[in-house]
């Protein structure tokens, strides 16, 4: 009897206070505040192997070390996502896109993965 592999997770890196609506939509998020945290994380994330998806802000891309880049372009796994913020949320008068509104807000924002 072979066992079967471990499903791999999506995981989220934000930015302090921009973790909620990922919260509540049931994702791991790990907040980070600096370079030395999102490489320590990066580098969790590649010994654990468990995540098929690391989502980080586009803002914080630049912030990766040469070793976990070249560690990254080495291994299949975690595809790297990246995702921004709105800069501005705006409201409409109609019923159904304040709802789409709310909706984005309590679970998160869109991501769209790059490849």
């Amino acid at each position: 009897m072979t066992s079967s592999p471990k499903p791999l997770t999506m995981k989220i890196i934000a930015h302090w206070g921009q973790e909620t609506g990922f919260r509540l939509g049931g994702a791991s998020v790990v907040c980070i505040a600096n370079q030395a945290e999102l490489n320590g994380e990066i580098a969790t994330v590649l010994e654990e192997g468990d995540a098929g998806i690391l989502a980080i802000p586009v803002d914080m891309e630049g912030w990766i070390s040469e070793k976990n880049l070249r560690a990254l372009a080495r291994s299949v796994k975690p595809l790297i996502a990246r995702y921004d913020y709105p800069g501005q949320w705006r409201f409409f008068s109609d019923a159904s896109q304040i709802a789409d509104a709310l909706t984005y807000r309590a679970l998160g924002y869109h991501l769209r993965i790059k490849l």
